[in-house]
Formats: structure tokens, sequence, C-alpha cells
């Protein structure tokens, strides 16, 4: 075998897509469902192509510094006015979401051929910190503001996917604010970035992160990531910067559609608001049932240890 980071001839060894350190931070999503092969298993998602010295040394300070930060800040849950301030390794974000989609795309047998040797090099290098130009990383706070409860779709709490939707305009046409009526938009437009080889999107639990791959040789890029800015509710993470504010990212729809990136004007927030408004300020229901799936998650928890 061909080891998919050094390219040396190798024994494979299995290596996680998401990073096994940070599966151990939620015992509860011990399932997996593969939409691609239409399968679901309680075996952990892996891609068995990398040798032993990669696996175990060149890349493993990646999924440490993962741990760390998905510990530090996203295990818990938020409320959209909760204030959420992160530190962060620019470099490491770039490095861990890179991974990540790497590992998945081999997984599912894609081209793979943006990450070329100077990428593997950057990943395999612990001592290179200076992160790639034609890298854009996004971080958002993925909070429930929906009416319907986690519960109601299971442990849904580590996703992601390759080439998310990323609206151009609002889902929403028109709300008439005397009888409370909503129209939808049927002109929906998908924003087409020039040069872009590769996106996705990952959902830790509760956050979530946009990565976007440009050609080495785009003259694109900075009016990209000034769409991206400007167009979505996310904060787009910079090289020098240590610090950043997460603005809550999720609206009623896509906290559980999370490969639908609406844009910050989408009047699906304003929705959320009259409805929640309209019940008092608070979903007592939804409460209780979060309250109850706790308790049950503890439970599974530990009938699923990890490891085991």
């Amino acid at each position: 075998m061909k080891c998919a980071y050094c390219g040396k001839e190798a024994r494979g060894t299995r290596e996680h897509i998401i990073s096994s350190a940070i599966l151990d931070l939620f015992p509860e999503c011990y399932i997996t469902f593969d939409d691609a092969r239409n399968a679901i298993h309680e075996a952990d998602p892996m891609v068995k192509d990398v040798c032993a010295e990669c696996n175990n040394n060149r890349i493993s300070y990646i999924d440490s510094y993962a741990k760390e930060f998905i510990s530090k800040y996203f295990v818990k849950k938020y409320k959209e006015d909760d204030v959420v301030e992160i530190e962060y390794d620019y470099t490491l974000i770039q490095k861990m979401l890179l991974k990540y989609a790497y590992n998945d795309m081999r997984s599912r047998k894609e081209d793979c051929s943006f990450f070329d040797e100077e990428i593997l090099e950057y990943l395999m290098d612990i001592n290179n910190n200076v992160p790639k130009d034609n890298i854009t990383v996004m971080c958002g706070l993925a909070v429930n503001v929906s009416p319907v409860p986690d519960s109601m779709f299971g442990n849904m709490k580590l996703r992601w996917c390759k080439s998310p939707f990323l609206y151009s305009n609002s889902t929403i046409r028109h709300i008439d604010y005397n009888t409370g009526e909503v129209f939808l938009n049927e002109d929906i437009k998908k924003e087409e970035f020039p040069d872009l080889r590769l996106s996705y999107a990952f959902r830790f639990n509760s956050v979530q992160l946009l990565l976007f791959c440009w050609d080495k040789e785009s003259t694109s890029i900075e009016q990209n990531n000034i769409v991206l800015e400007c167009q979505y509710p996310y904060h787009l993470l910079k090289k020098g910067e240590k610090q950043a504010i997460l603005p809550v990212c999720t609206d009623e729809l896509n906290y559980h559609r999370f490969d639908h990136i609406h844009v910050k004007w989408d009047g699906l927030f304003e929705v959320g608001l009259m409805r929640k408004y309209a019940s008092g300020g608070k979903y007592e229901y939804k409460e209780l049932c979060e309250k109850e799936w706790l308790e049950e998650e503890k439970k599974i928890s530990k009938e699923h240890p990890r490891g085991k």
C-alpha cells in the first residue's frame, strides 16, 4: 500500500476520518450514518491507507489540537444570547479541517488532486506554522433556535459534508407583519465562487466550521473572502488573529439542515424570533425534552463506552 500522506510503500493502518480524540468527547454518538453508501453501523468512520509512522507521529499533533479546541469550547450547548469568545491557532484550524476533508474524500474515492505534495507536507510538518493563503476558514456558533428539540433527530452532533449549499439570497421573500403570513422566495439562487476547488461544512456539537480551498493561482481569493465575510453569519478566521467572538450562524431551519448556509439577512432569522415571541419568549416543551434527553444521553454513554 502507498501511504496517502508520505507516499511510501507500507502496511496500512486505520485512520479515523474525524479524529478518535474528538469522537471520544461524544461517546453517545456511537452510530455512523453513511449516506454515501446508504449504510448505518456502529463502527467509527475510517479509511485504511495511512502508514503507522504518519498516523501515529507525523499527523497526530493535529488531532491533539482538535481535541483541545473542541473540548474547551464546544462540548456544551449555548443559547442565542450567549457571548462566546474563543482563542485559536489559525494554522492548526486549517490543518485540522484539511486533514478531515482529505480523509473523507479518500474514503469516498473522490478526486484528491488538491492535496498535492505542498499541502501534504504542510499537514505532516508540525513546525510549519505559516497558514495557506488559498485556504479560507469560517466559524460560527450552532444554536438550536428552532422549536424542535435535538432529540427529535437523535445524536447528530458530529456531521460533515462536501460542497454545502451557500445561498446568495434570502429564502423568505416577504413577511406580512399584520397577519404573520410568510411568503417564500421562489427564486432561490446559489452563490458561485470563482476558482473554488472544494468546500466543506463541519458541525462539532455547538460549532460549525466552513472550509474553502481555492486555486493557488487565483486572483479572486480576496474578493471571495469579502463576499463570504459580508454575506454569511460566520466569523472569517484570519492570519495573525488569535481571538474571535462567534456569531450565531444557525436559524430554525439550517440548525437541523447544517449543509444549507443562509445569508445574514435571511428572513428565517426574523421568522424564528416572531415564533418565539408568540410562544411567550421560550419553548417550554422543547426545554423539558432537552433536559430529559440529556439524562438519556448519559445512559447511552455508559452503555456504549468508547474503545470497548
